[in-house]
């Protein structure tokens, strides 16, 4: 991770996501599942800029990495949106 990326604390272990990962799958809740990982990550440091910290920390596939990199994108975009 970079600079003061390094001390950003998570809402989730690597254990927790896969655990949560694989009931998504199961489950057929991408969407809506996509987003409640976004905001999690979001809420805990994560930003889109860090896709590929992301990807790595958590063993994101491509599509996972895809779809939680827009929500992301999305959730930082409302944000600036509400502080201007």
């Amino acid at each position: 991770m970079r600079g003061e990326d390094t001390t950003m604390m998570l809402n989730m272990t690597e254990a927790d996501y896969e655990s949560w990962r694989d009931d998504l799958r199961c489950g057929g809740r991408e969407e809506y599942d996509n987003q409640y990982t976004a905001a999690s990550l979001y809420a805990g440091g994560w930003r889109a800029d860090a896709l590929p910290d992301l990807i790595e920390q958590f063993n994101l596939t491509g599509d996972e990495a895809e779809r939680i990199y827009n929500e992301l994108l999305e959730i930082e975009q409302k944000t600036k949106g509400k502080e201007e």
